[in-house]
């Protein structure tokens, strides 16, 4: 059976942890250290889609809004991709 990815996992972990701590505005911006190699490569992913933003002081804090439409994009994506995998899967069964 498969697990959970990974990549998508360590995210909500991240965002839930800035949730946790209401590090959702400028205002309420925390300083935050990563763990593991994971969590650095999840934080870097959310920073460069502007998920993470920074306060210029080394705090950071979780733009709500970008975090909704990344997740939106992912399930739209994976819902394609069963869809063209039923697709494959119909037309090769019908053969």
């Amino acid at each position: 059976m498969a697990g959970v990815p990974h990549r998508p996992a360590a995210e909500r972990r991240l965002a839930r942890h800035f949730v946790a701590a209401s590090a959702v505005s400028m205002a309420d911006a925390i300083a935050y250290t990563c763990a593991s190699a994971a969590e650095d490569r999840a934080f870097a992913r959310l920073k460069g889609a502007d998920v993470l933003c920074t306060d210029g002081q080394g705090r950071w804090w979780l733009d709500e809004a970008q975090w909704r439409q990344r997740r939106s994009h992912r399930r739209t994506r994976a819902v394609l991709a069963l869809i063209a995998f039923g697709a494959v899967a119909a037309a090769a069964a019908l053969r």
